[in-house]
């Protein structure tokens, strides 16, 4: 089962000016493994633009299941959305806790993800957890152990995201 923190990913592939196909990305993640799902947790405006509802079609195709979190705005005009890691925590371990997967893949360095590792630890799970290098939390690190966690740096040429034509 995968988990992926959209807003985790994508401020850290903004931040080095690229894209993901997250398709490929999926694969890696699933390697040799049977995929039960692959959730991508995200914040989402009441009002979807053009290419927002692409991007999200696009997921959809490639086998993704969208966990939308309203994003709210503050009277400054900052958009912010609110309760990703309690939504994560809360699908990741219900899941887990009637037994639905065996291993969970976590996509995110965010510290705050510290308690999904702990309880899946106790619910038998086994866990890996990807995120930038740059961002991983080493509470998260320190967390999912040694041989538990990859970086998604090492994998950036295999999953540009390259025009389709």
């Amino acid at each position: 089962m995968i988990f992926v923190d959209h807003a985790n990913v994508f401020h850290n592939i903004k931040n080095i000016d690229g894209s993901i196909d997250y398709i490929k990305f999926k694969e890696i993640l699933t390697g040799d493994g049977h995929l039960v799902g692959a959730f991508m947790f995200m914040g989402l405006p009441k009002k979807l633009t053009k290419s927002l509802r692409k991007f999200i079609n696009y997921l959809k195709k490639g086998g993704y299941i969208i966990m939308p979190i309203p994003v709210e705005e503050t009277p400054e005009g900052i958009k912010r959305q609110k309760g990703i890691d309690i939504f994560m925590y809360q699908q990741s371990t219900e899941l887990a806790d009637i037994d639905s997967y065996d291993k969970a893949v976590l996509v995110s360095g965010d510290g705050d993800f510290v308690l999904i590792i702990k309880k899946l630890k106790e619910l038998d799970k086994k866990i890996e957890v990807w995120s930038f290098k740059k961002s991983f939390s080493r509470k998260l690190r320190r967390e999912a152990g040694l041989g538990s966690f990859q970086y998604i740096d090492t994998i950036l040429d295999e999953i540009e995201f390259q025009e389709r034509t």
